[in-house]
């Protein structure tokens, strides 16, 4: 359930495993005001704080605190990995590109922010995916859009994706698009909204809500699938 400043500053300066000092900055840089800062996308894509929540690359686990406590995040990073744990969140420090298999359950929501373009395998992630979504599920992506002046290049970015590459491969990959944004935390609400439109053309990043599709639309005599790939 989504909590308050006092709430979160509570449970990470007494539960946390680093010092004070760290457990201090970790709040007020990933874990104060998270909610509000997000509140225009989960607004936007009504989000219930209460569903049971999948959240790849959940770093210190600000996101995955404030929804279901049966809700898992993945995270690489073993250190931001056992500082989510010892906040009593569930985070299992895995590859989300090898070991998705690991993970026996089903999800509401699967959150997954400025994380696909970090992959080798993105379509491969994408149908994975499927499996971990209950029927109803959804799912939400957010990656950097590219830029004339090529601020989405990075040495981390293995891929770069304007809307129309990023709507395509969703969709190949069995997934509909419900909603987009070009969401920037720092503008103000009303101008997030009458931007929209331009921002997630030319903004500096892109959110989608997706559900997925019964079916995925590979037509299955043109290609050679690899054995991992079932119809």
């Amino acid at each position: 359930m989504k909590k308050t400043n006092e709430e979160l500053k509570k449970i990470i300066l007494e539960k946390g495993l680093a010092g004070p000092a760290e457990n201090e900055r970790i709040y007020k840089k990933f874990f104060k005001d998270w909610p509000d800062k997000n509140s225009y996308i989960y607004n936007r894509f009504n989000l219930d704080f209460k569903a049971k929540i999948l959240d790849i690359g959940c770093t210190y686990g600000h996101n995955l605190i404030n929804f279901a406590k049966d809700s898992v995040g993945i995270e690489k990073n073993t250190q931001a990995a056992e500082f989510a744990k010892s906040l009593g969140l569930n985070v299992v420090d895995i590859n989300a590109e090898d070991d998705l298999e690991l993970i026996h359950e089903q999800f509401d929501l699967i959150w997954c922010t400025d994380f696909l373009v970090h992959m080798i395998s993105p379509y491969k992630f994408l149908y994975d995916c499927r499996q971990l979504l209950k029927s109803d599920g959804r799912f939400v992506i957010q990656i950097p859009l590219m830029s004339f002046l090529n601020k989405h290049r990075a040495h981390c970015h293995f891929y770069a994706f304007n809307k129309k590459a990023l709507v395509y491969l969703l969709e190949m990959a069995g997934y509909r698009v419900v909603k987009t944004s070009g969401l920037i935390r720092s503008l103000p609400v009303w101008l997030n909204h009458l931007m929209e439109p331009i921002l997630q053309l030319w903004g500096g990043n892109i959110w989608l809500l997706l559900e997925k599709n019964e079916q995925i639309p590979v037509n299955l005599s043109k290609v050679y699938l690899p054995k991992w790939f079932k119809v």
